[in-house]
């Protein structure tokens, strides 16, 4: 049965954000150390082409002896924070096995 990456997890900044304010919401999968986990994000101010910056990273992290985890990051960065950035930040890893999709909701605070 193929499966998507493992042990993935997301997390905002802040999930409750004021207008103006910069904010990042990042996607973390352990996994195998020599498997490659390929990011990709939807987000609320998509749709009108709204500037964000996506930084992803990796290293790998010994676990004990002779038990090494690939440790893959995707950053997800908005700034100026507006009505159109509050909802749902969905990141979906992807690896030679599946796809796994997460999602975390921002919203904003007044």
């Amino acid at each position: 049965v193929p499966s998507g990456p493992q042990s993935v997890t997301i997390a905002a900044s802040s999930n409750k954000v004021r207008g103006g304010d910069n904010f990042s919401v990042v996607c973390t999968v352990l996994g195998e150390p020599d498997v490659e986990v390929e990011f990709n994000w939807t987000y609320p101010g998509q749709e009108y082409q709204r500037p964000v910056t996506i930084q992803d990273t990796w290293r790998l992290v010994e676990r004990g002896i002779g038990h090494t985890t690939r440790l893959s990051k995707s950053i997800i960065s908005v700034e100026d924070f507006e009505t159109i950035d509050a909802g749902y930040y969905i990141c979906t890893c992807q690896n030679l096995r599946g796809q796994t999709t997460v999602a975390t909701r921002v919203v904003a605070r007044y």
